[in-house]
């Protein structure tokens, strides 16, 4: 992927030159516009890159998801629909990386919603689990 971007970037690059104003000031004011969009195209390749990442990776992916519909039912004032996702993550899933992040999901949404014991006991049911999982 990554020699495709960068063989792509650099033919826009020639292309940009080939073209550029032949004077000293224009060509200046070229070459610094033409690093400007190569820099914004890295960028947006970073940003592919990193969100197929993350796509690619199970984990990832579900931790993302949860941030996601925490960010949205917040905006919409219905904290208490992602903590019901968030239990239910707890309840389904084995997986020691997602229960941890849901985990902690579902303390950080009860103690927004004034509900900070409920909140502590699953931070504490969750460090139980994680401290289980760990390696000596």
């Amino acid at each position: 992927m990554s020699m495709i971007r960068n063989g792509a970037l650099a033919s826009l690059a020639c292309l940009m030159l080939a073209v550029a104003p032949t004077t000293a000031h224009a060509q200046a004011e070229e070459l610094g516009m033409m690093q400007r969009f190569v820099d914004l195209m890295q960028g947006y390749f970073n940003i592919i890159e990193m969100t197929h990442s993350v796509a690619d990776e199970p984990e990832k992916s579900a931790i993302l998801h949860m941030q996601k519909i925490k960010e949205i039912m917040e905006e919409r004032g219905q904290a208490a629909r992602a903590a019901e996702v968030f239990r239910e993550v707890l309840k389904t899933s084995e997986n020691a990386t997602i229960r941890s992040a849901a985990s902690v999901l579902l303390a950080e949404t009860l103690k927004e919603t004034g509900r900070s014991d409920e909140a502590t006991q699953v931070l504490l049911q969750g460090l139980k689990e994680s401290v289980a999982n760990a390696q000596p």
